[in-house]
């Protein structure tokens, strides 16, 4: 009977739609989101600077269009952590007002780290700052790598 070799396969392949569309036990998901190569649009931003041992702000550019953040990362290559009361973070700000809920704290050299985002929305030509604050009795940082995952929205 070809109907029931058909439905077979019917059935078959609706249960694996289920299951990547609705998700399983069995699947894992990414720690960041992936988006599928059909959504147009999506850019990473890479922000990269040698040492500091002071706060600074690197890189402070106006968005050319009006996007939406989509990710935050960054990444030190090397942190001193001689004093133990040393600090590092990363913060991206819109307009002078970060966009996430803290600044991304670093607290171990080759980690990658996420930020948590509240504002997602940039606004066509809007002032974005990303600014490195370290603190501390011997602070220095060498190496980020910070990289902002945006989609453009018009």
């Amino acid at each position: 009977m070809k109907i029931k070799g058909y439905l077979k396969g019917f059935v078959s392949a609706l249960v694996c739609l289920a299951i990547l569309v609705g998700g399983s036990a069995l699947l894992t998901q990414a720690a960041t989101k992936n988006y599928p190569e059909v959504i147009t649009g999506i850019q990473v931003i890479p922000i990269t600077f040698s040492n500091t041992t002071s706060t600074v702000t690197p890189v402070t550019f106006r968005m050319p269009f009006k996007a939406q953040l989509l990710g935050v990362s960054c990444h030190a290559r090397t942190l001193d952590l001689t004093d133990t009361d040393e600090t590092y973070t990363m913060d991206v700000r819109e307009a002078g007002f970060s966009v996430m809920t803290s600044a991304i704290a670093m607290t171990a050299a080759g980690t990658v780290y996420e930020g948590v985002i509240t504002d997602p929305y940039i606004a066509d030509e809007a002032t974005v700052s990303v600014v490195v604050t370290v603190g501390g009795t011997t602070p220095r940082l060498n190496d980020l790598t910070g990289l902002l995952t945006i989609r453009r929205t018009n």
